[in-house]
């Protein structure tokens, strides 16, 4: 990474609604680790930024484009721990749809760890729905924009015209939410929004199963949600596997910071049908949540 070779990136794999942004937080609660605290799907899309979904071959991360998005991660990472940046050692990264493209994220981040979290389909599909209808968060983007800068300016007229159109058009919340997997679009026209957020998970998760079957063990580890909530041991594990351990500080983390998502949604939504729900099925049952 520009101005220290040693310091690495580290990036969170999952499916929107799963817990990745509480993940990347307690991660990045060490001192020696920075956040870039938002998803940046807009810097992971130079160089790809007219194609319409989410899933880049790796081929188009190119010397030129993976430089350009190496730095403007690494700027917003800088702004954003300030003043000990010279400390930082990682920089986590968490962007949904990046789980889409996770063969293009490692070309830009040749030398990236990577933590890959699941959690209970039935929870995470229910959340998305809740997702896209929700009226857009205005005091996130404020919050975006405090650390952008005038290359990001394109980014912030895109996402007044997603929520203007998801308003006029469909009445959602946003016109398009989370990952954009191949055919989201066509699927919107023509499917419930519940089997869209299905595929979404679906899309997601068997992408990032496939690509940690051949990642390295060194380079990656895996956690779920509900044991991430349960107790500080993950999150030991996690920063144990960074060589930045801190049992006493992953405690305190733990109590101050983690509480459990109130979703308690038990059961697949009846609009998801057919393949979907299958293939959504024979995955909690794989999982380990029957």
């Amino acid at each position: 990474m520009a101005g220290n070779p040693d310091r690495r990136f580290v990036v969170v794999l999952g499916a929107a609604r799963s817990g990745t942004s509480m993940l990347r937080d307690l991660i990045a609660a060490h001192p020696r680790i920075a956040a870039i605290p938002f998803d940046v799907n807009h810097i992971w899309r130079i160089g790809n930024d007219r194609r319409p979904d989410d899933a880049f071959a790796p081929g188009t991360a190119t010397p030129a484009v993976a430089r350009r998005i190496r730095d403007r991660l690494t700027g917003i990472a800088r702004r954003n721990a300030g003043a000990s940046w010279p400390q930082v050692r990682f920089v986590v990264e968490k962007t949904v749809g990046n789980a889409l493209r996770p063969d293009f994220v490692e070309a830009v981040l040749p030398d990236a760890l990577y933590v890959r979290i699941t959690r209970d389909p039935r929870r995470v599909i229910g959340s998305t729905i809740d997702a896209w209808r929700a009226p857009p968060d205005t005091g996130h983007l404020r919050r975006k924009l405090r650390l952008f800068g005038p290359a990001d300016l394109g980014y912030m007229g895109w996402y007044a015209l997603n929520a203007l159109s998801g308003r006029l058009g469909h009445k959602r919340g946003l016109h398009m939410w989370g990952a954009r997997y191949p055919g989201i679009r066509a699927d919107l026209e023509t499917e419930s929004l519940e089997t869209v957020c299905a595929r979404q998970w679906l899309s997601s998760v068997r992408t990032i199963d496939r690509f940690f079957a051949d990642l390295p063990p060194e380079r990656g580890i895996s956690v779920n949600y509900e044991a991430l909530v349960g107790g500080p041991e993950d999150l030991r594990r996690i920063w144990s596997f960074l060589g930045v351990d801190d049992d006493a500080l992953a405690a305190r983390v733990f109590s101050e910071r983690v509480r459990a998502s109130g979703n308690r949604q038990s059961a697949l939504p009846e609009a998801i049908e057919g393949d979907t729900r299958r293939a959504v099925e024979a995955l909690i049952a794989e999982y380990g949540y029957g």
